[in-house]
């Protein structure tokens, strides 16, 4: 069966019916029905800005599979320095603009992944995605993004499908900021709360103050809970935020006041010690599970006792991502299992 491929560059472009879509398909996919050739003969062109562990495997094991071929590339690392602004004189760093090469790359294969993360230096570009916008719209076939200054599609989906398979009914739900050695981009607490907002649960974003999200994003995720018939919260109060949770989902993001000046995040994000999810945090909880995108600093985010624990499904979740990425893969290609 085919469907219109398109991008994916947002949690918050998919509707109601797409969402649910995706994660049904990621389930079947879960199963026999992944180790088909539902792809073949297909190829899926990945391009890295930055670093990757779990999305970069999930989606070449994702690619052979289903019969599909995977091609990644690493910018700075055999391949050119890619631009990504219109209008600019190219007589620095950058050898291509994105408009060539993914364009190029766009009459090579029949879906492209970009991993590009926060630059962290001005707030209302990293606002813009640029670079994974640039690159969309160069692009002739669909783009999905493996990480964005502003989103992670893929990390959030596999969150959802995680408390799917975990918790089930409508629960609360507690994305809370925790402490770090350097302050980090928002992509993750932005996918998670528009993803566990998708689903209806009741949403709690627990962090100090000065820490907030986008407020765009945050908008978004209220819509989406009210139309899922759950609800959205941001308080300032971890402890009371922690009181009768079944999800408390724990990531450090950096201060947007502080972008441009790493010391200044950094002391920002090492302020908070007592932000560190530990048994007594968990304990709070409604026998509550730890979700982290991973990786993870052991004893800064999160304490030993918790992410080794019973509690603790950080493993469950990361290999959601190969099911989800499936699932993408699939959706891009116009294929239902």
């Amino acid at each position: 069966m085919s469907t219109s491929p398109s991008h994916l560059l947002s949690l918050r472009d998919l509707d109601r019916p797409a969402w649910n879509a995706l994660l049904e398909q990621a389930e079947r996919l879960s199963g026999p029905a992944g180790r088909q050739p539902l792809l073949a003969g297909k190829r899926f062109g990945s391009v890295f800005f930055n670093p990757s562990l779990r999305t970069r495997t999930a989606f070449d094991i994702a690619a052979l599979d289903l019969g599909a071929h995977a091609v990644t590339l690493n910018v700075g690392g055999g391949l050119w320095s890619l631009e990504y602004r219109d209008g600019v004189v190219m007589d620095g760093a950058h050898a291509e603009h994105v408009k060539e090469g993914f364009a190029v790359l766009a009459r090579m294969v029949d879906a492209l992944g970009l991993r590009a993360f926060a630059g962290m230096l001005d707030a209302r570009a990293d606002a813009r995605d640029e670079v994974l916008h640039a690159a969309a719209r160069a692009s002739s076939v669909p783009v999905l993004s493996l990480e964005s200054a502003m989103d992670h599609p893929h990390q959030g989906l596999a969150d959802a499908l995680t408390v799917r398979r975990r918790v089930g009914e409508r629960s609360k739900v507690v994305v809370t900021w925790a402490p770090h050695i350097k302050p980090l981009p928002l992509a993750v607490p932005h996918a998670g709360t528009l993803a566990f907002a998708h689903e209806g649960h009741d949403v709690v974003v627990a962090h100090p103050a000065g820490f907030e999200l986008d407020e765009g994003v945050l908008a978004a995720a209220r819509g989406l809970a009210a139309a899922a018939g759950g609800s959205l919260a941001v308080t300032h109060d971890r402890a009371a935020a922690l009181e009768g949770a079944r999800v408390v989902y724990a990531k450090s993001w950096g201060a947007r006041a502080h972008y441009g000046d790493p010391a200044a995040g950094a002391a920002a994000v090492q302020a908070h010690p007592d932000w560190t999810v530990d048994g007594a945090a968990m304990a709070r909880t409604d026998g509550g599970i730890f979700m982290h995108c991973l990786p993870v600093r052991r004893g800064v985010v999160v304490a030993d006792e918790v992410l080794d624990s019973a509690a603790s499904v950080v493993i469950d979740q990361a290999a959601a991502r190969l099911d989800v990425q499936k699932a993408t893969l699939c959706r891009a290609m116009g294929v239902t299992a």
